[in-house]
């Protein structure tokens, strides 16, 4: 009976493990200015460079007049304005979990996305429903705002949780008792003109005719080469350079 009790547990464990999503790997796409990434809790921040990896546990940072964006996925993308922080906290084809702990971050939700997204702030989280562009600006610890510029989210405190729609502000205050208000959005600014600008660059880039979306970057091509068809193969890429 122990014997075979063993052997059972041996063919269930592989199996179990077979079932958890294997992490995934984000990717740095672009820089502005001073970009810093510390790796799990090892508490060394270091510069970071374009197509940098990213993994669960990993930390991002901007500082003064800098910028960033993170490809997590085919059909996520998070940019980080000046002086923001942002940790990977869980990263899978079907879980996206980031934590802001300061500044003004954009989520955007392609088309094809598989993963159920949420992102924390000291005292909210919020969820986006559906395709979209979720601007949200961690002020203080008891201060959160998020702008649904496109889409719908939701919203959860210790109080409850309640949907935000496209064109409307919510505005959390508190922590252990947290108040909110929505209102109608304010008017796009640079920041958010420039995060619709790259949303369309990704959607509608050239290279999507030829290489498949998984292909996290693929876009990139667009900018350093060209396709063209080999008789006999396809079409292929050849850089400018």
């Amino acid at each position: 009976t122990l014997v075979l009790l063993s052997l059972t547990l041996l063919a269930v464990e592989p199996a179990r493990a077979a079932d958890e999503p294997a992490p995934g790997v984000a990717r740095v796409s672009l820089t502005h200015g001073d970009v810093s990434t510390m790796r799990g809790d090892s508490g060394d921040w270091v510069a970071s460079t374009v197509n940098a990896p990213l993994v669960h546990g990993d930390k991002v940072s901007t500082g003064e007049k800098s910028q960033t964006e993170v490809q997590l996925d085919s059909a996520n993308v998070v940019r980080l304005a000046a002086r923001s922080e942002v940790k990977l906290a869980d990263l899978t084809r079907t879980r996206i979990q980031l934590q802001v702990a300061q500044g003004l971050v954009t989520y955007s939700v392609m088309k094809e996305n598989e993963a159920d997204i949420e992102i924390d702030t000291p005292n909210m989280a919020v969820r986006p429903l559906k395709e979209g562009r979720y601007r949200i600006e961690v002020r203080s610890p008891s201060e959160t705002l998020l702008i649904v510029r496109k889409g719908e989210a939701e919203v959860t405190t210790p109080q409850g949780s309640t949907k935000v729609g496209q064109g409307k502000i919510i505005t959390v205050r508190g922590t252990d008792s947290p108040e909110y208000q929505i209102a109608g959005e304010p008017r796009d600014d640079d920041w958010d003109k420039w995060n619709r600008e790259r949303d369309d660059d990704i959607r509608d880039a050239r290279s999507y005719r030829y290489a498949n979306r998984y292909y996290t970057g693929a876009h990139d091509l667009d900018r350093h080469g060209r396709w063209t068809y080999v008789p006999g193969y396809d079409y292929v890429w050849s850089p400018y350079a």
